[in-house]
């Protein structure tokens, strides 16, 4: 779901599942797809919800022809060559807001992998793309 505050825009890429996705222990999952607005800077916002450890990594996917199966490996998406992560190891239950520069392509989405004493618990409960154009 998109919201606008006239200058930001957020896109909710958790709504259209459950409102959340398991990481369970050392598992890969994805976000849901999104395409690529044009001329703008980004911002993503994050949070994971765990009974135990959180040990997740949080990579930007991108390609130019969407998953054939959303939620899934897809050889048309792939983390850009040299791009860094939106953030490695993160180990805890608080709010991050990242700035991020993409590669230009058509769609993305965001990577989640569990990694070592990750929780089988473990939730990314938000994960909110911020956008604002640049002028």
């Amino acid at each position: 779901m998109a919201k606008n505050n006239g200058l930001v825009d957020a896109f909710d890429l958790l709504a259209a599942g459950d409102g959340e996705i398991a990481v369970n222990t050392v598992t890969t999952v994805w976000t849901e797809t999104f395409a690529c607005p044009k001329d703008v800077s980004f911002g993503f916002e994050f949070k994971f919800r765990s009974d135990g450890s959180v040990v997740c990594d949080i990579e930007l996917e991108q390609g130019n022809t969407p998953p054939a199966v959303e939620g899934t490996v897809d050889t048309n998406m792939v983390v850009p060559e040299g791009a860094l992560a939106i953030m490695d190891d993160v180990g805890d239950e608080l709010v991050h807001i990242v700035a991020y520069a993409p590669v230009v392509t058509k769609f993305m989405r965001a990577k989640i992998t569990g990694k070592g004493l990750n929780a089988a618990t473990t939730v990314l409960e938000r994960f909110i793309v911020n956008t604002i154009v640049n002028s």
